[in-house]
């Protein structure tokens, strides 16, 4: 059934954005899955039928967000959200690609896809996103594409900080630069990064010094 909330699919980059639907359900529980620090975004829970139909749903519904899945063909290669109705800008969220489909530049490129959309429906408005420090795969990508570090905060989340107490020491040591213990709870290093409409996109597959960059590894929040 379609969703009047969501445009006909959007084609760019070599790339299709796709609202979510039961198909690519069953495939992003087929995603390779990263773990800790990355746990948030692992999908395999949706193997459970009764959990896909739930997060299919809430995936679907009206409201401020717009969940999409980036698709090369038929195959889903990965997945960005955007609410458009936040005070601070077009605000995306949950971009993750996954191991597999890594390399490729998928990142850059359904972001553009999805910010060049944007763009036309949403003139007014400037782009905001925010990544925990330890992600540099993932800022090297948004930087590429015209975002700025404007804020650094730090934040809390509750699932990150409970793995936390539940990794082994040398897994939580090799975050220690980007983590604090305040007030009773661990936080992380997050940067508040802003695009502003029209900045340049560079999409190439390669860093400033010759290095291929691959794709971006997602980041939490």
């Amino acid at each position: 059934m379609a969703n009047a909330t969501y445009p006909p699919p959007i084609p760019g980059h070599g790339l299709v954005l796709r609202p979510w639907d039961a198909e690519l359900v069953r495939q992003m529980a087929a995603w390779g899955e990263r773990g800790f620090p990355y746990q948030a975004f692992d999908l395999g829970y949706l193997k459970d039928q009764q959990r896909a139909r739930t997060k299919l749903a809430w995936a679907r519904e009206a409201g401020p967000h717009r969940h999409f899945v980036a698709c090369e063909g038929s195959a889903a290669v990965g997945r960005l959200s955007v609410n458009v109705r936040d005070q601070a800008g077009l605000y995306l969220w949950g971009v993750h690609v996954p191991p597999e489909h890594e390399g490729r530049g998928i990142c850059r490129r359904m972001m553009a896809a999805l910010m060049e959309w944007l763009q036309r429906e949403y003139p007014a408005s400037d782009f905001i996103l925010t990544s925990n420090a330890f992600a540099e795969h993932a800022r090297r990508a948004y930087l590429a594409l015209g975002f700025e570090v404007t804020e650094t905060r730090w934040h809390h989340e509750s699932d990150f900080a409970l793995q936390l107490w539940k990794v082994a020491p040398a897994e939580r040591e090799s975050l220690s630069p980007f983590l604090r213990f305040a007030n009773g709870r661990w936080e992380v290093r997050t940067y508040v990064m802003r695009r502003k409409r029209g900045a340049p996109m560079d999409l190439s597959l390669r860093r400033p010094d010759g290095v291929p960059s691959g794709s971006s590894r997602p980041g939490l929040g």
